[in-house]
């Protein structure tokens, strides 16, 4: 096709009219040009567009009350209410010269929009320097929206490549219109996708650390690589370094490094800690696996933990694993390594250096099913018995349903046990010891629909019976609780209920949700012993605690855990423990948990995040401690949030105990929006 146009003119007339709402291709360029109106000068091949301006090439659109667009140089000059829009991204103005083959060209009084970042440069004049390359003097960006933005940077200059970098000369940081600070070089994001940049510092001051600044770095290495860099000074312990590295391989292999190393001034010494994990997919059946976490010392986290669970943790473990597969069958071994924080040294700390085990899961024999676990470890520690365990424990399963609604099954099984072991013990060379198990249980699941077939309750009432032959084995060495197995006889009765409803979606599956889970259990000993981690166990009482296990989900977003263990010989609660949590909408949340131990542990937990108003949120989080008398912990935060910006006010008090030191610490978060969370930003 060819321009559409009126028949040529003579030389003394050098331009007409085409008719009203024209169109015109040029299909060497691929343009194409409308208007409510458009004029053509033949000699210089120049088109002249009034009204309505729509001149489109590729995925780009560039609109104005009035365009020239010349044919030979592929120039076009649009005025009024200029719009230039590729893929989201827009560039308006008063007028734009553009080169449509070189994309060169200079937009007067406008403004340049990335969509995703939401990212904003303003100037008099802004050139066009290459398809993706901007260039501007006397710049105003922000990711704010509107005429008087919260936040914004004036740059004397800036160059902006898409996808990649912009940067910034002589740039000023307005809040409102007040300046905050000054840096004569500014690089930051001004992409699509992730990119590489220091982020916003956080700011803080702790009673442990002083006054401290975290600068990182985020690096995106590659698509399937990314990393950040930190550096942490601290004016009471020194200068730390970081490093989190994250990556991505074929077949959804993953893995992550951790590590932060700093001179402790305070301690005269080098502390640090290293995290690494690893998921290797060799097959579908094949599956290499390594976390190693380590310390410098075992007061480190006492130091640096920043949250509970951490700070008071007691051990660290460290494995490199690998696991094969079949259909009913599974070989696995690992290299495990464990660093005990409580004991002085790591020499009586029990490794297993290695484990191999073989599970052979349900393969069917006539009536019967076939099943066995069985491990080979080597022991290994600097102080105390070492050497290496086999277990063979192979187990015989019978599954029936009598009269239709019976659920019936039995086992037996024997498990035997042989070591081999040398070094500082008296049970030194080989042993070994068989015992048998086995057990039965007997349920009677009874169902009940209502509301219309809604509703759902499902009642279950069993019977459990399990049998541990018992064997003298004190002269057997003693690596960890499964050289003790204890004897015993012993038999339990459980009700179960669970009321799950339907909720039928229109365009959409059915929704089912369990609205109450419920199940008592009690078990009566008849010979043998207990031993119980969790609960103080009476050897003199036949009748075990009465177990009571509870979730009620009543709403979507509201659920209570409830678990708790009552002795009915001494009338006393034995354990206790509760959760309750409620989510609103966006962060707003709350929860609170209780968890008693009779003579071990009296401990609540609460937190709470809600809006003051519609900008400002609060968070609050207390661990309050009944047995001690005190708080073992409190934290206080504010959120202000903006369209484009937000910041975070944090206090925390952490209260010392026999095991953790404790400190205060505030800290400040600031973020803008389309810059990433805490940036990424670069300052120079």
């Amino acid at each position: 096709m060819s321009f559409s146009k009126a028949p040529p003119a003579p030389k003394a007339a050098p331009a007409e009219k085409a008719a009203t709402s024209d169109k015109a291709v040029l299909p060497d360029k691929e343009v194409t040009l409308k208007a409510d109106s458009l004029y053509v000068d033949t000699p210089t091949e120049s088109y002249h567009a009034q009204g309505h301006v729509q001149i489109m090439q590729g995925g780009a659109s560039l609109l104005a009350d009035s365009a020239v667009y010349r044919r030979l140089t592929s120039d076009a000059l649009a005025e009024g209410n200029v719009l230039l829009e590729r893929g989201g991204d827009t560039m308006k103005g008063d007028q734009l010269f553009l080169n449509l083959l070189t994309q060169k060209g200079e937009l007067l009084n406008g403004e340049l929009f990335i969509k995703k970042s939401n990212f904003r440069l303003r100037a008099p004049r802004l050139l066009k320097t290459g398809e993706d390359d901007y260039q501007v003097e006397r710049g105003v960006f922000t990711t704010c929206d509107g005429e008087h933005p919260s936040w914004r940077f004036e740059a004397k200059k800036v160059d902006v490549t898409l996808d990649e970098y912009a940067t910034a000369r002589n740039a000023v940081f307005y809040v409102d219109n007040v300046p905050i600070f000054y840096t004569p070089y500014l690089v930051f994001p001004a992409n699509t996708e992730r990119q590489s940049g220091l982020m916003i510092p956080k700011l803080g001051f702790s009673s442990k650390k002083g006054f401290y600044v975290d600068q990182p770095y985020y690096w995106a290495i590659d698509p399937s690589q990314e990393a950040t860099l930190d550096l942490d000074i601290e004016s009471s312990r020194g200068v730390g370094t970081g490093v989190d590295y994250r990556y991505l391989r074929p077949n959804d292999s993953q893995g992550r490094l951790r590590a932060f190393g700093i001179y402790d001034t305070n301690e005269s010494k080098f502390r640090g800690e290293l995290q690494q994990k690893h998921l290797e997919l060799l097959t579908p059946e094949l599956t290499l696996a390594s976390t190693v976490h380590l310390v410098s010392d075992r007061k480190y986290y006492l130091d640096y933990g920043e949250f509970s669970g951490e700070y008071n943790r007691q051990l660290l473990e460290s494995s490199v694993s690998f696991d094969r597969r079949w259909e009913r069958y599974g070989l696995f071994g690992a290299l495990r390594y464990d660093q005990d924080l409580e004991a002085p040294n790591n020499r009586a700390t029990l490794q297993r250096l290695p484990t191999f085990g073989f599970i052979a899961a349900g393969e069917k024999l006539g009536p019967v099913f076939f099943s066995m676990d069985s491990s080979l470890t080597n022991f290994e520690h600097a102080v105390g018995p070492t050497g290496q365990r086999l277990v063979l424990h192979p187990r015989v399963s019978y599954y029936a349903k009598p009269a239709g609604i019976l659920d019936f099954s039995l086992f037996g099984a024997f498990q035997q046990r042989m070591y081999n072991a040398h070094g500082d013990t008296a049970e030194t060379g080989w042993r070994q010891i068989g015992q048998a198990d086995g057990g039965g249980a007997l349920s009677l699941p009874l169902e009940r629909i209502y509301d219309n077939g809604t509703l759902r309750h499902l009642l279950v009432p069993a019977l459990q019976y399990n049998y541990v032959q018992r064997r003298s084995d004190e002269d057997l060495p003693f690596y960890d609780y499964g050289d003790r197995v204890l004897g015993q006889s012993i038999a339990y009765w459980s009700v179960a209920n669970t009321f799950t409803r339907k909720y039928v979606r229109e365009g959409m599956p059915d929704e089912y949700r369990d609205l109450l889970y419920l199940k008592l259990s009690q078990g009566y000993q008849f010979t043998g012993q207990r031993r119980d981690l969790l609960t103080l166990v009476d050897e003199g009482n036949r009748l075990t605690d009465l177990m009571l296990e509870s979730v009620v989900t009543p709403l979507k977003d509201l659920s209570l855990l409830v678990d708790g263990r009552y002795n009915t010989n001494d009338n006393v609660v034995s354990t206790a423990n509760l959760g309750l949590q409620v989510k609103g909408e966006g962060r707003n949340q709350a929860s609170i948990t209780y968890r008693y131990s009779r003579e071990e542990l009296d401990y609540l937990g609460a937190g709470v995040t809600f809006p003051l108003t519609s900008q400002l949120t609060a968070d609050l989080l207390g661990r309050y401690s009944f047995d001690k008398g005190g708080f073992l912990e409190s934290r206080y935060a504010l959120e202000y949030r903006q369209q484009c910006w937000s910041v975070i006010l944090a206090y925390s008090d952490r209260v010392s105990s026999h095991q953790v030191s404790g400190e205060k610490q505030f800290t400040i978060n600031f973020s803008l929006a389309g810059l990433g969370s805490l940036g990424p930003i670069q300052t120079f």
